[in-house]
């Protein structure tokens, strides 16, 4: 497959439209973490996002293909909700203001040469303030309950060898009161893939009481489906990363912080390796898996001309209700949501052709619901597939001709 993300708009969509993986962690996990100025998220986040991850992948028409670039977003618990719109709208004001800032201090600089501005890219000449503007308005409208891209597909539970009782904890951690309020509003499945990483502090001693704390875990909750991550491998010495993977992802660093300064090469490799196996193993598999078994499912009540007539006849007199800007409610168990996740999921893992069939079969299905803020996002996510459909086959007739 060609690979949308070598265009602008396609750079965007694998940083947005992207698997959300929530967090809950322990105490001790962030004390760990945070000697090296770092949140766990923080720690993991440079290590989540994959330029070769090489994955075999089929569609649900059973066509191989190789998903090669990939990245996973990762949130806590209590950061996956509708974030409050005032806040937003502020935080917008200061990106623009910002932006008019630097803009004014580059008029007043000498003008570029016209012979560097003809051979700049198009891409290029986008004013840097607007990758920023657009991630702060994509943020405004994350996690709604009516699309399924920023619902996470996996929960990721860590645990400290210095916890008593991990087993415990880990059960503990789990625990449905602090879950996202969109499991409350029953827009979001609860019932998600889990994978349990233990970490070790190497300050703190051996590995021994976490292999055997391991084992348990494995015996608990399945050999497949559980890890051991140690990190502050270096003792002696603070290190400093030439080419540090946490500057981008560090929003406030502290004064002299030297970021990921317990963290060796032994410890990056882990962090990768970690990553690149819950993405790989567990994650893309999933996905794989659960689009399968929607597909199978919208395909014996959805689809086909009989099913349509059912579907339009079932839905008959509800265009005389009243109009208004949300609908009906589904619950995340309605058909209506479930070819939402079938949809959102083919996005994210490439395959935009059962993307847009399910976005076009949920339009109509809006549309008679009067359900208009997900009609209007179901013609954005229809839209978007069309430009990557179409971005991809002119460069597979591109590179046709330079054969």
């Amino acid at each position: 497959m060609a690979d949308p993300a070598n265009s602008p708009l396609g750079r965007m969509l694998l940083d947005e439209i992207t698997p959300v993986v929530m967090v809950l962690r322990t105490n001790f996990v962030e004390e760990a973490c945070q000697k090296n100025g770092l949140s766990l998220i923080e720690m993991l986040s440079p290590f989540c996002v994959f330029n070769n991850i090489d994955v075999p992948v089929r569609t649900a028409s059973d066509q191989p293909y190789r998903l090669q670039k990939f990245k996973l977003r990762l949130f806590y618990a209590s950061d996956i909700r509708q974030p409050n719109a005032e806040v937003v709208k502020e935080r917008l004001k200061q990106v623009i203001t910002h932006a008019g800032e630097r803009d004014f201090s580059n008029l007043c600089s000498d003008p570029p040469q016209i012979e560097t501005v003809l051979t700049t890219t198009q891409s290029e000449l986008v004013p840097s303030w607007f990758s920023f503007f657009n991630k702060e308005l994509s943020h405004a409208v994350s996690f709604s309950d009516d699309e399924a891209v920023d619902h996470p597909v996996a929960c990721l539970l860590v645990v400290s060898s210095k916890d008593e009782d991990p087993i415990d904890k880990f059960v503990d951690l789990f625990d449905m009161d602090r879950l996202p309020s969109l499991v409350n509003d029953v827009a979001m499945d609860p019932k998600l893939l889990k994978y349990y990483l233990l970490l070790h502090d190497n300050q703190d001693g051996t590995t021994e009481k976490a292999i055997k704390s391991l084992t348990e875990m494995r015996n608990t909750f399945g050999s497949n489906d559980c890890g051991l991550l140690c990190i502050n491998s270096s003792q002696d010495e603070l290190v400093e990363h030439q080419e540090n993977p946490w500057a981008l992802y560090k929003t406030e660093p502290s004064p002299g912080q030297l970021l990921g300064c317990f963290l060796n090469i032994d410890d990056i490799d882990e962090l990768k390796n970690t990553m690149q196996d819950l993405s790989s193993k567990h994650i893309i598999p999933h996905m794989e898996q659960k689009i399968r078994v929607l597909n199978q499912q919208v395909s014996a009540t959805r689809r086909g001309f009989r099913n349509q007539i059912k579907n339009l006849w079932w839905r008959k007199g509800k265009e005389d209700a009243p109009d208004s800007l949300n609908g009906p409610t589904y619950t995340f168990s309605s058909i209506e949501s479930q070819i939402r996740l079938l949809a959102d999921y083919a996005f994210m893992l490439r395959d935009y052709e059962l993307a847009l069939s399910n976005y076009r079969l949920l339009s109509t299905d809006y549309k008679l619901d009067k359900a208009w803020k997900r009609y209007a996002g179901v013609q954005v996510a229809s839209k978007l597939c069309i430009y990557t459909e179409q971005w991809m086959f002119v460069c597979i007739m591109s590179s046709a001709m330079l054969l």
